[in-house]
């Protein structure tokens, strides 16, 4: 008989927080950047999350948030598995890393509802079929 897949056994993953640069205006521009992300990898499993443009953010998400961000940046949230984490996070934290990835690591964590937190994104509402 097969064994159950319990939480034990199931694929960690890590969430990332991420600064955007200005030019990724709407989702298509992030995911596109997450594609190019990917092609950097050896073992890419990327997934864009949470995405939030320069002009969707408000003063008062600025003031929520535990890191402080230029207002120019957007937001996102990347999803990744344990196994290319600390690649990820090398890659993304180099100096000139919003100029050659136009992305930058913020933070991250094992729970995205911490990196919500961290960087003062709302949780989305879910969309019921």
């Amino acid at each position: 008989m097969a064994k159950r897949l319990t939480k034990a056994l199931r694929e960690k993953r890590r969430w990332i927080g991420l600064a955007v640069h200005p030019t990724c205006t709407n989702r298509e521009d992030a995911e596109k950047m997450v594609k190019r992300l990917e092609g950097e990898l050896t073992q890419p499993n990327l997934r864009l999350m949470d995405f939030m443009p320069p002009a969707m953010r408000t003063a008062e998400q600025m003031k929520t948030a535990e890191l402080q961000t230029p207002s120019e940046f957007g937001l996102a949230i990347l999803r990744v598995d344990l196994k290319a984490a600390s690649a990820l996070r090398s890659l993304l934290q180099e100096e000139k890393a919003i100029d050659k990835h136009q992305c930058m690591s913020l933070t991250s964590s094992g729970k995205i509802r911490l990196v919500r937190q961290r960087l003062g994104l709302p949780r989305p509402q879910r969309v019921r079929k």
